[in-house]
């Protein structure tokens, strides 16, 4: 989330003509706001898969080692991947904290943007 939101404040830095500009055509702040919980969301759902995928190296590199453990005590002990149920809760989650992030980001400092 504070990955996110450090991102979002930097592109409403970088992108304050085009929003002042926005607001001086009439631009809703709902308007302005739109594309940057877009891109919060990606983000977290980036960041989800992204801990999908190192779960799932992470157990691969492990199962082999628990695996010579676990047969010299005559266990069949290996490390599961998750379900499809958790996946998808832990990708919906993170996408949701990105867009928590964009959210706070936009709400502080777009208020300060103002048309001169």
């Amino acid at each position: 989330m504070a990955i996110t939101f450090n991102t979002i404040r930097l592109q409403i830095l970088t992108q304050r003509a085009e929003i002042e500009i926005s607001k001086l055509l009439g631009a809703t702040d709902a308007f302005i706001r739109r594309p940057f919980f877009y891109l919060g969301a990606l983000q977290g759902l980036g960041g989800g898969l992204l801990a999908l995928a190192l779960v799932a190296l992470g157990f691969a590199a492990l199962n082999s080692g628990i695996a010579e453990v676990a047969a010299t005590y005559g266990s069949s002990f290996r490390l599961r991947a998750t379900g499809a149920g958790d996946a998808l809760a832990l990708v919906v989650f993170s996408a949701g904290l990105g867009w928590l992030g964009a959210w706070l980001s936009v709400s502080r400092h777009l208020l300060e943007i103002e048309p001169q």
